[in-house]
C-alpha cells in the first residue's frame, strides 16, 4: 500500500540507529583505553535497533509472522515506538490470513490516539475501512436476500464514508501524500461525486504525475466534463506513461483538436499516422483538424485516405458528407449520408449534418437583399425536421437542440404557411 514510505522510514531508521550496531557492540571505553559495559538505556536502544532490524527483515521477506513477533517485542520495550507501531500494523495488514485485518484495524486506531500528527496512522486506517467496505459491498452482490444484502451495502457506504474521513486526514497532516488523495478521489468517484474527485485526483497528479490510474480517471472525467484541453494534457502523461498504448497519442491529437490547438494537433497525428499508417482513425482525426482551420482539400485528402482502410465508420461517412457540404457539393454529401444510414440508421450525427445540408440550401437561395422568403422559410422547416431526429441520440441531442433553437426565430408562422400553400399550392417543409 505505502511501500515508499516504508522504504523512506528504514532509510530514516538506518541513520539513527546504524551507527548503534558499532558503537554499542563492543561496549564503550573509558579515557585510559579501558573497555565499560554498556549503560542500561544503551543496552535498551540496541535491543530495540536489534528487534526492529529483524522485523524489518522478515517483513521485507513476507514473513509477516516473524515480523510481528519482533515488532511486538520492540513495544514491549517502548510501547511509544513509533516505526514498529507503523510496521506492526502494516505486517498486520498484509498478512495472507484476512482475520489479522482486525488487529491492524485496532492498532492504527491506537496510532491515531498516541500520535494524532502523524498522518501515515489515519492513511492505513483509512484504507483499511476501504478493504473491508469493498469486501462487504461483494458480499452483497452474492447474497440472494434483498434485506440482508441491503443491511451489507449500508455497512459498507459508512465503511466507505470513514475511509473517506481517514484519507482526507491524511492528507491535510501531510500534503505530499499522494496515495491518500487518490484514494479520496476513488471513493468520491464510486459515490458519483465527480467534480470532487476530478479536485482530488488533480491534487494527487500535481504531487506524483506518475501515476497511470490517476491520469486514466482524470482523462475520462475531463471527456464526460467536455473538458478538451486538460483530456489532451491528460492524455499526453498517459502515452508518457505507457507509450507501448497508441491509442493514447490518438486520443491526445484528437482532443488537441477539439480545444482548437490545431497546430499542435496535427503535429501529434503525424506521430500516430507515422507509428500505426494501417489505423484509419490517424486520417480521420487530422481530417477532422484540417477542416476545422477550413483546410477542406486537405481535410477531404485525409477522410479519403481514412476510408480506403475502413469504409464501414458511421461517424468517418458523416465527417466526409460535412466536408462536401462545406464545399457545396450536395449531391455527393447526401450520397455520403445515404451510406452513413445503411451502416446506423440510429445514428444522431447523421441527421445533423443532413440537417445542415439542408439549412445550407436555404441560404444559398436567399436574395441579394437578404430578405428571408418563404421559400427559405420553409427549406429553414426541412433543417428542423432533421435536426428533430437527431435528439433521440443522447450523444448528439444537446448540439440538435442548439440548431433547433438557432432556427426557431426564422420558422415560418402557421399563417404563413396557410397562406403560401394557397397562394403556390405548394407544400411547406414537407
Amino acid at each position: 500500500m505505502l511501500r515508499s514510505a516504508f522504504t523512506y522510514t528504514f532509510i530514516y531508521y538506518m541513520l539513527i540507529f546504524g551507527p548503534l550496531f558499532v558503537s554499542c557492540a563492543a561496549g564503550q571505553k573509558t579515557n585510559s583505553g579501558e573497555q565499560q559495559a554498556p549503560t542500561e538505556d544503551a543496552q535498551l536502544k540496541q535491543e530495540i535497533a536489534t528487534y526492529l532490524s529483524l522485523g524489518w527483515e522478515n517483513y521485507k521477506n513476507k514473513q509477516y509472522d516473524r515480523a510481528i513477533e519482533q515488532f511486538k517485542k520492540v513495544l514491549e520495550l517502548d510501547p511509544k515506538n513509533e516505526k514498529a507501531y507503523k510496521f506492526l500494523s502494516d505486517a498486520y495488514l498484509r498478512h495472507p490470513d484476512t482475520t489479522f485485518v482486525d488487529s491492524a484495524l485496532a492498532l492504527y486506531k491506537d496510532g491515531i490516539s498516541k500520535f494524532p500528527q502523524n498522518a501515515y496512522f489515519y492513511a492505513g486506517l483509512g484504507y483499511v475501512y476501504q478493504k473491508i467496505g469493498m469486501n462487504l459491498s461483494m458480499l452483497a452482490d452474492s447474497t440472494a436476500d434483498s434485506a440482508t444484502a441491503a443491511h451489507l451495502r449500508q455497512q459498507a457506504e459508512q465503511l466507505e464514508d470513514m475511509a473517506l474521513q481517514n484519507f482526507v486526514s491524511a492528507f491535510l497532516l501531510n500534503d505530499k501524500d499522494a496515495i491518500s488523495a487518490t484514494n479520496a478521489a476513488t471513493i468520491l468517484l464510486r459515490k458519483g461525486l465527480r467534480d470532487s474527485a476530478v479536485v482530488w485526483f488533480e491534487k494527487s497528479a500535481e504531487i506524483d504525475s506518475n501515476q497511470v490510474i490517476v491520469w486514466e480517471a482524470l482523462s475520462l472525467l475531463y471527456e464526460i466534463r467536455n473538458n478538451y484541453e486538460k483530456a489532451a494534457i491528460s492524455y499526453g502523461h498517459l502515452h508518457r506513461l505507457k507509450p507501448e498504448e497508441p491509442e493514447n497519442l490518438l486520443k491526445m491529437g484528437q482532443y488537441l483538436a477539439k480545444s482548437g490547438k490545431f497546430i499542435e494537433a496535427n503535429e501529434i497525428l503525424d506521430k500516430y499516422i507515422a507509428a500505426n499508417p494501417d489505423d484509419y482513425r490517424g486520417y480521420q482525426y487530422k481530417g477532422l483538424a484540417l477542416n476545422a482551420v477550413g483546410n477542406t482539400k486537405d481535410a477531404l485528402e485525409q477522410f479519403k485516405k481514412a476510408e480506403s482502410l475502413f469504409c464501414k465508420s458511421v461517424k468517418l461517412m458523416c465527417d466526409i458528407a460535412n466536408v462536401y457540404r462545406e464545399m457545396k457539393q450536395y449531391a455527393k454529401a447526401e450520397s455520403y449520408i445515404a451510406r452513413a444510414k445503411e451502416l446506423d440508421r440510429g445514428y444522431g450525427y447523421i441527421y445533423i449534418i443532413e440537417g445542415e445540408i439542408q439549412q445550407q440550401r436555404a441560404m444559398d437561395m436567399l436574395p441579394e437583399s437578404g430578405e428571408l422568403n418563404m421559400e427559405v422559410k420553409c427549406q429553414f422547416i426541412v433543417a428542423t425536421k432533421l435536426f428533430q431526429k437527431a435528439l433521440s441520440d443522447p450523444a448528439w441531442s444537446t448540439l440538435a437542440r442548439a440548431k433547433i433553437d438557432y432556427l426557431k426565430p426564422y420558422l415560418p408562422t402557421k399563417e404563413e404557411i396557410a397562406a403560401y400553400k394557397h397562394m403556390t399550392g405548394k407544400s411547406c417543409g414537407d
